[in-house]
């Protein structure tokens, strides 16, 4: 499997920063320390990490220089002597260039660099001698000193040194690294304080209503002055969620690079219209976009773009078009993803349909186009027989499907025969807040999100028409499905309603619509969402809960759970209603310390239908374990806290875990670890460089019998 590495590229520059300040800190305190043998394990842990990473993404160079350095302190490790001035003083000096490499590759160089023979040498000689440089900056002023040159501006050049140095210090200095948890905890803290306040300003109304008129207008000055400071915490709150946003654009020229590449394989003339954006968005967001994004362009590479002997047959020109627009309407972001081929050939999908599940027969034929672009969502289903590589391996879209639904976002597909098709994005500019409509049912509160609402309606209970499935209405020429809201709310009393009108909410998701009853509409407004309580996490039905101004829970419906529990998409997951029609979907449990590597090994393994978790260490995957059953594990050897053999040998001597296949991964090959491995019963050894042979996917399918 061919990965664009460039999609993990700022995985790898953060993680690799990460790593050499750690060894930094380390090389200071061990040079107090020469002999503490916890400082020489972690640095020989990081230096792993980062070798293995740089292996991964084929940065040679740094791997090299990384793995002898790795060497110095093995040798070190075994021959128990401590870690000497020079040696520390070596390392600060490669981590000084390596720091430099890393900048090089943030601004598009490949990581390769003109002092690599040298470190590499000097490296070597730490091994042989104490005759080695551990300095390799470049010196000023080193060169046409013959007559003392050089020394007489020495001077100068040390004043140019610090100033620039000083000008790069206050250039950094405008800049802080904050985590996202810090922001996410002060919007919650600024939440809470917005609550007080819409409670204050409405016991200060009903107090004003009994005050008499000597009171009344110091009531006035205080609701006045409450008003000023509830505009004040909303510009704090835009003001904090903006730290969290990042440009669209980071993303768009990486994935045009990498869907030129995809087009060229595929050997179709193909013109792309990628413009650069503007806009900006969620952090999180942006970070899962690409892969989104980039499995709906090769859908419309693989399946939309005609061959340049069709295109000319139907009168188009020979070059196909493929676009991404971004565009923003308010606090939704759409993303349109574009092209002029084929479009979808609905009978296609319903010859399909009917070869997969011939007992739903009397279904798929009744099916219009609404119904049958339900399949294409569905997991294992594909219009292809074959393979390609660029998909069939019979994944379809139900990954761009469930990244959308993490994401809070809304699929919306346009498309006509010959003339193309075009995927709409909607998603939140920033997953810290979002708007919705409350809703009372009951006289319990609800929160719908509102890229699920298409319009609110009030509806005559007369204009319900009965049909055999249910009532309908119909909206703008399109019948509508009718459900009552206790439907979802099994805990409350079926309550009888004698008004002849009522109050329906429009939803829409995936294309379909339906239309649900509630007692009243409440208001609508922007809410900052909480995560769904623990004990309430396996329920699907919620996304999430906010809080009213006297702190009740009021929980955030899971609109696409809500549209299959009234079983009116039915046919939206495939995977769940025929799973006996289906291969079973394995779990694989990733162990690796490195952020990075995970990252490359989960992709890999979903890219085949695994369902894949992932770990830092052993204990945390342990932790995993008694919280779910897994079927394979791919652990990293070295790792922090609990390596690869000590989460191994848990393993073995566990009852309910001691027959889960493990394959054990190495940076690079070493027998000793091979028969260790082995004795300890792992399954399977390999080592990273092998991933892109295929030899992971290979070897968890070997195990897996799949």
């Amino acid at each position: 499997m061919n990965l664009d590495k460039n999609l993990f590229k700022t995985d790898y520059i953060s993680e690799a920063r990460e790593i050499l300040d750690s060894l930094d800190d380390i090389a200071i305190v061990a040079s107090k320390e020469k002999r503490n043998a916890d400082y020489l394990k972690e640095i020989l842990r990081l230096l792993h990490t980062l070798k293995g990473s740089s292996r991964m993404m084929e940065y040679v160079q740094i791997e090299k220089v990384v793995n002898h350095l790795e060497t110095v302190f093995k040798n070190i490790q075994s021959n128990k002597t401590e870690i000497s001035n020079k040696i520390i003083q070596l390392l600060m000096g490669v981590n000084n260039v390596l720091h430099k490499v890393i900048d090089d590759i943030e601004d598009g160089a490949d990581g390769s660099f003109d002092q690599y023979e040298e470190v590499l040498q000097n490296i070597d000689l730490s091994m042989e001698s104490d005759d080695y440089n551990t300095d390799f900056s470049v010196k000023q002023g080193a060169v046409n000193s013959e007559n003392g040159a050089a020394e007489e501006n020495s001077e100068d050049s040390a004043g140019s040194q610090i100033s620039e140095e000083n000008a790069e210090f206050f250039h950094d200095s405008q800049t802080i690294k904050v985590q996202i948890t810090q922001i996410d905890s002060i919007l919650q803290s600024l939440d809470k304080l917005i609550m007080r306040q819409i409670k204050l300003k409405n016991e200060i109304e009903v107090l004003k209503g009994k005050s008499d008129a000597s009171e009344f207008q110091a009531f006035q000055e205080l609701s006045e002055n409450i008003s000023v400071l509830e505009n004040q915490s909303v510009d704090i709150q835009k003001n904090i969620i903006s730290l969290r946003m990042l440009p669209f654009d980071m993303i768009l020229r990486p994935i045009k690079r990498s869907i030129v590449a995809e087009s060229l394989k595929a050997g179709k003339n193909i013109e792309f219209d990628i413009p650069q954006s503007e806009i900006t968005i969620d952090k999180f967001i942006l970070e899962k976009l690409p892969a989104v994004l980039i499995h709906l362009v090769r859908n419309s590479i693989d399946h939309g773009i005609e061959s340049p002997e069709e295109r000319k047959a139907l009168g188009k020109p020979e070059t196909g078009t493929i676009s991404i627009s971004v565009s923003q309407v308010s606090n939704r972001i759409f993303v349109n993803v574009k092209d002029d081929g084929h479009g979808i050939d609905y009978e296609k999908i319903r010859t399909k349909a009917l070869r997969l599940f011939p007992e739903r027969e009397s279904e798929i034929l009744a099916a219009d186009s609404t119904d049958l672009l339900q399949f294409i969502f569905a997991s294992g289903f594909s219009t292809k027989d074959e393979q390609t590589e660029l998909s069939g391996r019979g994944i379809g879209l139900d990954v761009v499907r469930t990244e959308m639904d993490k994401l809070k976002g809304k699929i919306t597909v346009y498309s006509e025969l010959n003339k193309g098709t075009n995927f709409e994005l909607s998603l939140p500019a920033s997953l810290a807040t979002q708007d919705g409509l409350f809703v009372s049912v009951s006289d319990s509160s609800y929160l719908i999100l509102s890229h699920y609402i298409r319009e609110i309606l009030t509806v005559n209970k007369s204009d319900f028409l009965e049909l055999q499935h249910g009532p309908v209405i119909n909206v703008h020429n399109e019948l509508v499905p009718i459900f009552d809201f206790d439907i979802i709310n099994a805990n409350s009393a079926k309550r009888t309603n004698t008004k002849t009108e009522v109050s329906v909410v429009i939803l829409e998701y995936l294309n379909r619509k339906i239309g649900v009853m509630v007692d009243k509409i409440l208001h609508y407004g922007t809410v900052v969402i909480k995560p769904v309580p623990p004990l309430l996490k396996d329920f699907n039905a919620l996304q999430g809960v906010v809080f009213d101004e006297n702190y009740r829970i009021i929980p955030v419906l899971n609109i696409p759970d809500t549209m299959r529990r009234f079983r009116v998409v039915n046919v939206y997951d495939v995977k769940n209603l025929e799973v006996h029609k289906m291969p079973k979907i394995h779990s694989v449990l990733v162990v690796d310390d490195s952020h990075t590597t995970r990252h490359i090994e989960q992709i890999i393994l979903e890219a085949e239908n695994y369902n894949v978790s992932t770990a830092v260490d052993g204990i945390d995957a342990l932790e995993k374990m008694k919280q779910h059953r897994f079927d394979l594990v791919v652990t990293d050897v070295k790792m922090p806290r609990m390596d690869g053999f000590v989460l191994l040998h848990n393993m073995r001597h566990k009852e309910e875990l001691k027959n889960i296949p493990v394959i054990m991964v190495s940076s690079v090959f070493e027998s000793d670890t091979l028969d260790k491995a082995k004795n300890l019963g792992a399954q399977g050894y390999i080592v990273k460089s092998d991933f892109e042979r295929e030899n992971l996917t290979a070897k968890v399918k070997e195990l897996l019998h799949d």
